[in-house]
């Protein structure tokens, strides 16, 4: 049996798209800023000049209101009485893609072990007592998740917010998880009898470092604990515990943050290793950006790489695939890291064989 203990949150992720190309739309723009600059869009009369025609005005609206159009339609919201740029904007209602799902590191890789991996596994959390807290119980329970080990207490299930621009870079991001201060021990202890009986317990970086310190003190000599950070800030709360680790599974910069060292080019990722194995981790795997990973056992590591490399696509979930299949395939008794962690790149690849790798504009 396998346990999974860590945070279940929900995900608001917002992508902007560019300006649409739709005439009619366009020309809207066009004639706001315009306005916006003094002049009249019908007669190309300058309001501010008196009523003077602009000479050259063709050239004036080819070139400079079509930039004024494209930075007043991206500004944000400013002055006035909560309008953008305190104006009135022609507003596309398809420039953006906003999708909101459940997420979390452990409640992926419970969800994933269940549903897609066939194991016995039993989920320790605290959600909030919120639509969202019962979503994603309902969720859980639905692909086959024990959910006895989740707490609920009063307050909100933690949500992510995110807003990608038109090129997809992160631009804004911002999170409540209060709610996961209140896995405690206590919490830990709810679950004793079934965490007592886990082979595999695997954890997520959501986990308070107390509570890390705890787990690890009361199960790392009677069950393998595979940590993975989930994000930075979990890679920091490991750096700030005590915890033992059978295995870790951070990406590049979160294993920087767990080590403390900078993690870039090959002998770095294995000076990074070697330090996860002075602390008493036994098995190390860093997922690499574009796909990919260095893996670490004892004396043996190496650099695994999927057939396709991605550069520009959207690998959003592929790192807790990823895991899960590492997990799976610990607790199917695979020979080595090596050959848990090519389970891993396989899932993962499987997972974004779909992916359009190019540029998204």
């Amino acid at each position: 049996m396998i346990a999974v203990i860590g945070g279940v949150s929900f995900l608001v992720d917002i992508r902007l798209k560019p300006p649409a190309r739709d005439v009619e739309l366009q020309k809207k723009q066009d004639e706001e800023a315009l306005r916006m600059a003094g002049i009249d869009p019908d007669s190309g009369m300058d309001m501010t000049a008196g009523g003077q025609k602009l000479e050259g005005f063709s050239q004036y609206y080819e070139r400079t209101m079509r930039q004024q159009a494209s930075e007043n339609y991206w500004s944000e919201v400013g002055a006035g009485s909560g309008q953008f740029g305190g104006y009135d904007p022609v507003v596309d209602d398809n420039n953006t893609d906003i999708r909101v799902t459940t997420s979390g590191c452990a409640f992926n890789v419970a969800r994933l072990l269940a549903s897609e991996h066939g194991e016995d596994v039993c989920f320790v959390s605290v959600i909030g007592d919120d639509a969202f807290g019962l979503t994603a119980r309902c969720e859980l329970e639905q692909a086959g998740v024990d959910v006895s080990g989740m707490k609920t207490v009063s307050g909100s299930t933690p949500v992510s917010v995110e807003m990608h621009n038109i090129i997809g870079d992160l631009q804004f991001q911002r999170e409540s998880s209060v709610i996961m201060d209140e896995l405690t021990p206590e919490v830990i202890d709810r679950s004793a009898e079934i965490l007592d009986a886990a082979d595999i317990i695997f954890v997520d970086g959501t986990v308070p470092a107390g509570t890390l310190d705890y787990i690890s003190e009361k199960y790392s000599g009677k069950s393998r604990i595979f940590f993975d950070p989930g994000s930075i800030a979990g890679g920091v709360r490991f750096a700030d515990s005590a915890m033992k680790a059978h295995c870790v599974l951070p990406g590049r910069m979160e294993a920087e943050a767990m080590s403390g060292l900078q993690v870039l080019g090959m002998d770095q990722l294995m000076a990074a290793g070697q330090a996860f194995e002075e602390r008493g981790v036994d098995r190390v795997i860093i997922t690499l950006k574009g796909g990919g990973l260095y893996y670490k056992e004892g004396t043996c590591s190496g650099i695994i790489k999927p057939e396709r490399k991605l550069t520009f696509a959207e690998t959003r979930g592929a790192g807790d695939v990823l895991s899960a299949a590492v997990v799976a395939a610990s607790a199917g008794g695979a020979e080595s890291l090596e050959a848990a962690a090519g389970a891993g790149i396989e899932a993962a690849a499987e997972f974004l064989k779909d992916a359009i790798d190019e540029r998204p504009y």
